[in-house]
């Protein structure tokens, strides 16, 4: 059978062809071909590369720090006290038990108190920061077993100031151990907001 219309070989033909088969080639060939040392500097774009795959260690120290950040700077300051007082006689008032100085600034305190009696009682404590407070209730068994207070609160002081922790009871005298207010120095401070 013959073929109708004949087929030819042409220039035309040839290198249409050929232009083809280094197009459809010819990408795959630059990637795995092409180094950095032909990369002209400064010609890369973020548009040429592609998204997600630089890491941070691919970069230089320090290039992921923002410049508008504040420095990260904070100070723990602490005051302790293992025992005392003891003895105390049950009042309406409050009793001293810890205090801590500090300078100006945003801080977030936290303290915590253990107490006993010799009473079945009925404690109260209070952290107090100027016009900042958290009251913590706790009742106590009559064999002097420790109860432990924890209270915490953030605050910001203007000028110097100080941190105290004051208890009392309701009944018979109690004693203190393993008294601690740690306040730690922020950027700043912010309160608000309901929890729900």
């Amino acid at each position: 059978m013959r073929l109708k219309g004949r087929f030819r070989l042409s220039y035309a033909n040839v290198i249409a062809s050929i232009a083809l088969f280094i197009a459809l080639t010819g990408t795959t060939y630059a990637a795995s071909k092409i180094t950095g040392k032909q990369i002209k500097n400064n010609t890369i774009t973020s548009a040429d590369i592609k998204n997600r795959t630089i890491r941070g260690n691919d970069l230089a120290k320090g290039l992921l720090t923002s410049s508008a950040a504040a420095p990260l700077s904070s100070a723990a300051f602490e005051a302790t006290r293992d025992a005392g007082p003891s003895g105390v006689a049950a009042s309406s008032n409050y009793t001293n038990v810890a205090s801590l100085s500090v300078a100006p600034g945003a801080y977030v305190i936290f303290a915590k108190i253990d107490m006993q009696s010799d009473a079945q009682d009925s404690s109260r404590c209070r952290l107090i920061a100027d016009d900042g407070l958290d009251e913590s209730n706790r009742g106590l068994r009559a064999n002097g077993t420790g109860e432990a207070h924890n209270l915490q609160l953030a605050h910001t002081f203007t000028s110097a100031g100080t941190i105290s922790l004051n208890c009392r009871t309701s009944s018979g005298t109690w004693a203190a151990s393993d008294t601690k207010i740690l306040a730690i120095k922020v950027g700043s401070s912010q309160s608000g907001g309901v929890a729900g």
